[in-house]
């Protein structure tokens, strides 16, 4: 049994996307060979809520290191609010100790926040350990230079120039590179002549479906809404942002349109959009509603833009009547979000870029179809497709489930990632141990 650090600042309890991906990764290791040790942050110093009972999702029994991080007290007197950067200094404290004490093969570091990758370095040049960085999404990207300004953060321009200084030197002895899509990393070998696409392959997020058996078993109150009133609730779960307004918009159009030719339909039909800001408290803003307004569908929609806990956000997909799975005309845009989706086992309706993943994975496991399209211009001429497949969807039984077909969907299980890991783990201790 070979051991492997994992520094993952955010872990659970949190419901954050990378504390969830770090859990799904020490869910199953163990079983391809791998016992993992997370070195991780004490919930008390996260700016979001945690839900404790995220903790009963933990399998097996393995060591979490919890660390103290600088409060945001005194450090958003600087500017800084960055986890990362709060917690760099007790993480690397932590791993140093932790090397000292027992055999460390490997260290695996899964970014957001950016600045943990330092630490792989850091580790390789203080203590020869092989590291791999783990991105759920791309950092150095030029994304926010084709949208307009009121779209743009405050401070994309400094953090740009850090990205551009930051990822070379943290990848530059990095063992491998993967990220929830390869497609996210596919210009750093074009960045950087020292990495190949050998070194980089996509694992997707993954779920773990013993979730929702734990949920079956211990439901929640749903936060959004009853399933028991006479409205037909179809609902999104995930980030909202500019790069899925085109999508939202065509789909706002075509509600305007269907509420126009059958009002009986639409009367008890809301469609509810939640946890659309990675914003918490008062800085969470509506992203999907002002564009609602803007298309005249105010009243079927409601926005909740604060992300809800994991285990609600779950108990809302199964609640629903039906899903609406959005991407954006990014081709290599890919939701992670599809899986729980797909285990909710609700009607879906899919809207993405011909070329995304989700088009091919609903297709294997016969989850549903997605409507495409090739570019933004082609988006647009799919509204009247969008408006048929949103009628059908509302002519279902509220209570209408799907049958995906599990044995094909088991390459996106947790069990799965971990195995696809696994084997990246060993290819990377060998090719070490080769230089």
């Amino acid at each position: 049994m070979k051991t492997v650090a994992i520094i993952a600042p955010d872990f659970c309890p949190s419901s954050m996307p990378p504390a969830l991906r770090s859990r799904f990764f020490t869910d199953h290791l163990r079983e391809f060979g791998w016992e993992p040790v997370v070195i991780t942050t004490a919930p008390e110093f996260y700016e979001w809520s945690v839900d404790p009972e995220n903790e009963q999702l933990l399998r097996g029994d393995f060591e979490v290191i919890r660390t103290s991080a600088f409060r945001t007290s005194w450090t958003r007197k600087f500017g800084i609010g960055d986890l990362g950067i709060r917690s760099l200094w007790h993480h690397w404290c932590a791993l140093s100790t932790l090397v000292r004490r027992r055999k460390i093969d490997l260290l695996l570091i899964t970014v957001a926040p950016f600045y943990t990758m330092l630490l792989g370095r850091f580790a390789h040049m203080r203590f020869g350990l092989p590291y791999i960085i783990d991105f759920q999404d791309p950092y150095v990207t030029d994304y926010y230079k084709t949208v307009p300004a009121s779209q743009r953060p405050p401070k994309w321009r400094i953090s740009r120039a850090v990205a551009g200084v930051l990822e070379p030197f943290s990848v530059r002895h990095a063992a491998h590179l993967i990220s929830v899509d390869a497609a996210y990393l596919r210009d750093m070998p074009e960045r950087y002549p020292w990495i190949s696409t050998a070194d980089i392959t996509g694992i997707q997020l993954g779920i773990e479906p013993e979730d929702f058996e734990y949920l079956r078993q211990h439901p929640r109150k749903n936060p959004i809404f009853s399933r028991n009133d006479d409205l037909r609730h179809i609902s999104y779960v995930g980030r909202g942002g500019p790069d899925i307004l085109p999508v939202l918009r065509v789909l706002f159009r075509s509600i305007r349109h269907l509420s126009e030719l059958e009002p009986e339909l639409m009367r008890n039909t809301r469609f509810h959009f939640v946890g659309t800001n990675y914003a918490t408290g008062k800085m969470a803003r509506e992203l999907v509603l002002p564009l609602a307004r803007e298309t005249g569908v105010e009243q079927f929609v409601d926005e909740h833009p604060e992300r809800v806990p994991y285990l609600d956000a779950l108990q809302i997909l199964i609640d629903s009547s039906a899903l609406l799975v959005l991407g954006s005309t990014s081709s290599h845009y890919s939701a992670s979000k599809l899986f729980p989706y797909i285990l909710a086992k609700r009607p879906l309706l899919p809207i993405f870029h011909s070329s995304s993943s989700v088009v091919r994975i609903l297709k294997e496991t016969r989850a549903g179809s997605a409507t495409s399209f090739e570019s933004e211009a082609d988006l647009q001429n799919r509204q009247s497709v969008i408006e048929d497949r949103l009628k059908g969807l509302l002519n279902l039984s509220p209570h209408e489930e799907t049958t995906p077909d599990m044995e094909a969907f088991e390459p996106y299980t947790a069990r799965s990632v971990c195995s696809a890991l696994a084997r990246i783990f060993d290819h990377a201790i060998l090719r070490s141990s080769s230089k």
